[in-house]
């Protein structure tokens, strides 16, 4: 359930478009492809499993992803993969994006492997490519919150690349906010939103890699969160309800000595 600071004001543009027939026959098959996902997983490889699971149940609820590949190339081996966080949808297309474990942060879906938040250096040094969400809550997709910068320490710690991607909705082409899950709402009160959705895409953009050595958790994580915004940001605000902040503004993070909006300077 979504902890952010959003309300339904922030839903205010988004009306349902699929026919009541659609939204019927996604909602059977949604509920099919969550009972298959409950079962035991198949012995054999858990990556594969895991992809065909998020892509099934994202073909059920009538979602599309589509996949922007950085303008500089990952480097190879393992990596910290660092993604914006809106709702359970992301959750999905990220899994069948990009090949790294999610940590246990995110949304946990029976029979889906996760990585526990304690274990992820641990992993990233034994060979593993992590996914992490560094916003404290998830929100409508209108703004990008800060990035934790613990969520960084495990690359600094196996010195291993931050790649950061950016997610983003688009109904018919134009920026949404219909696959948000807002503080209080039930699972299936947020995928009836989506249900409704006629010609949902979630683009998933990855970025370039930041490298670990360029400065402290601080430092990275700032870099990171600027690079999603560059891309988030492009946007106008969705919902006119939900005016964006200038990330850019006066004043200092009292622990870590930055602006919390501006990257730290070199």
């Amino acid at each position: 359930m979504s902890t952010g600071p959003c309300s339904t004001d922030c839903l205010a543009d988004v009306v349902p478009t699929a026919p009541a027939g659609l939204r019927r026959r996604r909602a059977v098959a949604l509920a099919a492809a969550l009972a298959r996902a409950s079962a035991r997983p198949p012995a054999g490889d858990g990556r594969r499993h895991a992809v065909c699971t998020a892509a099934r149940l994202l073909t059920s609820a009538g979602v599309r992803v589509s996949v922007l590949p950085p303008a500089t190339p990952w480097p190879t081996g393992p990596v910290l993969v660092v993604a914006n966080r809106v709702s359970w949808v992301d959750d999905l297309a990220l899994r069948t994006a990009v090949a790294a474990v999610p940590t246990e942060d995110g949304a946990v879906w029976p029979g889906l492997p996760t990585v526990r938040a304690d274990q992820v250096a641990a992993a990233l040094a034994g060979g593993r490519s992590v996914l992490a969400r560094p916003e404290a809550t998830t929100s409508c997709g209108t703004e990008l919150g800060r990035f934790r910068p613990e969520a960084f320490t495990a690359a600094l710690v196996a010195g291993v690349p931050v790649c950061p991607v950016a997610v983003r909705a688009r109904v018919g082409g134009r920026p949404s906010t219909v696959t948000a899950h807002l503080t209080g709402e039930s699972w299936w009160r947020s995928a009836a939103r989506v249900l409704g959705a006629t010609d949902l895409v979630l683009e998933v953009q990855a970025l370039p890699a930041v490298d670990p050595r360029r400065g402290t958790a601080v430092e990275v994580a700032a870099l990171a969160e600027y690079a999603v915004a560059g891309v988030l940001e492009a946007d106008p605000p969705r919902p006119i309800s939900h005016p964006r902040r200038p990330r850019t503004h006066a004043g200092t993070d009292s622990a870590a000595g930055i602006s919390p909006r501006t990257p730290a300077p070199r």
